[in-house]
């Protein structure tokens, strides 16, 4: 049933993270319930298995990402008559408080710097940085998405499903001119390669790099040296790459650039998303003195 559940969501063109995390909640949900019976699946069955979601120490939020998923999955089901309705549509969602996203100071900033040439991870943080490009962005630039002419970067397929174009900065100028010398002639900006312990560094294949390296590896150490990321609770969102995400947008709203630039360059789809921003550079206002 599961195979079959990939290969509905293949088709969707779901992203490889969103795909995975897919079938892991599917899966977790089945063995959980019973996965020989999935007709049986009710509103109370549901609900239940998020209580005990919550029992086992999963945040109001990993508990929603659950709640996604499984209503995907039993869509999945309906969509096949092993049910007859949606269960998930019954059992209420529960409203999160928005989370204030978590950004670097400028001294952290230099310091992650610092963390990245030691890596050899300068040309990865320095595009995130400077673009505001997620992580599975970068990981699918390719080279023909880069007009180094006319400075720009294609970002083909993102969160939002459209493409957008965000324009290069000197600093990444000359990042990417030192990267296409030594990964031009191969497809992606960021290749592939052996990945075997000691030679992490030698990218020779024409073929986008590990999910794994991206999302565990390359970030370990700024994790583990810059205050801001070391002291967040493991699991919670903009721990990682998002982090710098969330940096680079709050450094442009604090250069006060137009805010309609900025969601136009992060891919948002709403200038709400784009404005908690705003909010987080607002400076000392001497405005209060007048009370």
């Amino acid at each position: 049933m599961l195979c079959l559940y990939q290969e509905t969501l293949s088709v969707r063109n779901y992203q490889p993270a969103s795909l995975k995390k897919n079938l892991q909640h599917a899966r977790r949900f089945l063995e959980w319930t019973d996965p020989n019976n999935p007709s049986e699946i009710t509103p109370a069955k549901v609900e239940d298995y998020f209580i005990h979601l919550q029992a086992n120490g999963s945040s109001p939020k990993t508990i929603k990402n659950h709640r996604s998923s499984v209503k995907v999955f039993c869509d999945f089901l309906c969509n096949r008559g092993m049910l007859k309705d949606n269960p998930v549509r019954h059992v209420p969602s529960r409203e999160l408080p928005e989370e204030v996203p978590v950004f670097l100071p400028d001294n952290e900033v230099q310091q992650v710097y610092r963390i990245a040439a030691e890596q050899g991870i300068t040309a990865e943080v320095t595009l995130a940085l400077n673009t505001g490009l997620r992580m599975e962005e970068m990981r699918r630039l390719k080279w023909a998405d880069i007009d180094l002419e006319q400075r720009q970067i294609l970002v083909r397929k993102s969160k939002g499903k459209r493409p957008r174009t965000v324009p290069i900065n000197e600093r990444l100028m000359k990042c990417l001119l030192m990267q296409r010398e030594l990964y031009g002639h191969l497809v992606y900006v960021f290749p592939g390669g052996t990945g075997k312990r000691g030679n992490r560094n030698k990218w020779t294949l024409p073929r986008m790099r590990g999910l794994d390296w991206w999302a565990r590896t390359a970030f370990k150490k700024i994790q583990e040296e810059i205050p801001t990321l070391r002291d967040m609770p493991k699991g919670r969102t903009g721990r990682g790459w998002h982090s710098l995400r969330h940096t680079f947008a709050t450094r442009v709203a604090r250069a006060q650039i137009d805010i309609f630039k900025l969601k136009d360059w992060l891919g948002h789809k709403k200038v709400e998303t784009t404005l908690r921003y705003v909010h987080l550079a607002r400076q000392y206002d001497a405005d209060i003195e007048l009370i």
